[in-house]
C-alpha cells in the first residue's frame, strides 16, 4: 500500500470520528431541548389571586417578620427560620371566634412547616390587644422547620433561591360561622430581620404576596362537594443568590484551569506524543471528580442544570482531542526518520484546527444554552 493510499486513509477515519462527534453534539443538543421544555416540577401548588369581594367583616391582616433564616439544606429542601407572625382582626370576627370556641392562634398554620417536634409556638400577650381603629391585635413569636417544593437549579450555579415560609388560615371551627375568612398583608411593617443572610449568598429580597391555595381535593368533606377546597395563603418568598466570590473560587476557576489545560495541549510537539495522550484522560477524571462534589449536596433533579451542560461539552472536548491525539501518535510512530518532519507540520496543522474549532463549538454551545435557558426561566 502507497504512502498516499495511507495518508487518505488515516485522515478519513479522522474524518469519521469528527462526523460521529457532531452526531452526538447534535443528539446531545435534541435532548437538551427536550429538557428545557419539560416541566421540573410534576407536583405544584395551584396558588390563585386573591378575590375582590372578601367580606370586610371576615378579613384577617397578617403581617411577618423573618428574624433568622439558617441552617439550609439543599439535598433535603429544606431550613429553618425563627421570626413574629401577627394577625389583626375585626370585632365581628372575634364574636364568631368566641361563640365556636376558637383562639387566634387557631386561625392559620404554617403551611410548609415540618418536623413540629422541634417548633416552638408562643404569644406575644396573655390576650388579643385592642387597637385604635376597634380591631384586635396578637403576635406570636415562632421557630421552626420549613420545606421547599419548588427548588430551580437549573441555571446553577447562577441560580435564585426563593425559600418560602407559607401561612395559612384555616379553623375547622368557623366553619358555617359566616363568610370565609379574607385575608389582607401588612406590608409596611413586614420584612427581613437582621439574620436572614445565608452563608454564601447574597440576599437579594423578598416578595410577599396573598393568594387563595386551592386543593385538588375537597378531601372527602360533604360541604365541599361543589368543589376544591381553598383557602387564602400569606406567602413570604426569600431570594438568594451565589455570592460572586464563593462562585468564581469553588465551582468556575477549577473547570476554566482544567479546559485550559486541555485545550493548550494541542500546542505540545506531536514529538511529545506520550504527553499529549495522557492529558484528556486526566482532565476527563478530574472533571468527573469536580462535577460530582458539587452534585454532593443538591438534591436529585429531573433535568439538566446549565452547570452540567458545561461539563458535558467537556467531556466531549477532551474525548475529541483524546482521538486526535492517538490518530497523530499512530502518524508520528509509524512515520521514517525520512517522512517525519512533513508528518509532524501536518499533525501540527491538524492539531491547529481541531484546537480553534472545538474552543469555538464549547463556547458557542455554552452560550446558547446560556441565552435559552435564562430566557425560558425570565
Amino acid at each position: 500500500m502507497t504512502p498516499g493510499i495511507i495518508k487518505v486513509l488515516s485522515e478519513s477515519r479522522l474524518f469519521t470520528y469528527l462526523v460521529i462527534s457532531v452526531a452526538f453534539v447534535v443528539i446531545g443538543l435534541s435532548y437538551r431541548h427536550y429538557d428545557l421544555r419539560a416541566r421540573s416540577q410534576t407536583h405544584r401548588e395551584v396558588l390563585l389571586p386573591i378575590e375582590g369581594h372578601q367580606s370586610p367583616e371576615a378579613t384577617v391582616e397578617i403581617g411577618l417578620l423573618v428574624d433568622n433564616l439558617y441552617a439550609f439544606e439543599a439535598n433535603k429542601k429544606t431550613f429553618d427560620a425563627d421570626g413574629w407572625i401577627w394577625l389583626k382582626w375585626t370585632q365581628a370576627l372575634q364574636r364568631k371566634m368566641t361563640q365556636a370556641g376558637a383562639t387566634p392562634g387557631e386561625l392559620f398554620q404554617f403551611f410548609n412547616q415540618v418536623d413540629d417536634w422541634d417548633a416552638s409556638f408562643t404569644p406575644g400577650s396573655d390576650a388579643p390587644i385592642p387597637m385604635p381603629d376597634g380591631r384586635l391585635y396578637q403576635k406570636f413569636r415562632f421557630s421552626g422547620h420549613f420545606y421547599v417544593n419548588e427548588l430551580d437549579f437549573r441555571l446553577y450555579p447562577f441560580q435564585t433561591l426563593r425559600l418560602p415560609i407559607v401561612v395559612e388560615l384555616t379553623n375547622e371551627k368557623l366553619k358555617g360561622e359566616g363568610p370565609t375568612l379574607g385575608i389582607t398583608l401588612d406590608e409596611t411593617h413586614s420584612g427581613l430581620g437582621d439574620y436572614a443572610d445565608l452563608g454564601g449568598y447574597l440576599t437579594r429580597g423578598y416578595d410577599f404576596k396573598a393568594y387563595l391555595h386551592e386543593y385538588k381535593t375537597s378531601l372527602g368533606e360533604p360541604a365541599s362537594s361543589s368543589g376544591p377546597r381553598r383557602l387564602p395563603q400569606a406567602r413570604m418568598e426569600v431570594s438568594y443568590q451565589k455570592a460572586p466570590t464563593a462562585m468564581l473560587l469553588k465551582v468556575i476557576l477549577p473547570l476554566i484551569t482544567i479546559m485550559a489545560l486541555a485545550l493548550f495541549s494541542p500546542s505540545i510537539s506531536p514529538s511529545g506524543w506520550d504527553v499529549r495522550v495522557g492529558i484528556p484522560p486526566m482532565a476527563i477524571l478530574t472533571l468527573m471528580f469536580l462535577q460530582q462534589t458539587y452534585q454532593t449536596w443538591m438534591p436529585e433533579l429531573p433535568y439538566i442544570t446549565f452547570l452540567d451542560t458545561v461539563y458535558n461539552m467537556c467531556y466531549l472536548a477532551n474525548l475529541v482531542l483524546f482521538r486526535v491525539f492517538l490518530w497523530g501518535t499512530s502518524e508520528y510512530c509509524s512515520a521514517s526518520e525520512t517522512d517525519k518532519p512533513a508528518v509532524v507540520e501536518r499533525i501540527t496543522r491538524i492539531d491547529r484546527y481541531f484546537q480553534w474549532g472545538i474552543t469555538t463549538v464549547v463556547i458557542v454551545i455554552i452560550a446558547m444554552n446560556w441565552y435559552v435557558l435564562s430566557h425560558q426561566i425570565h
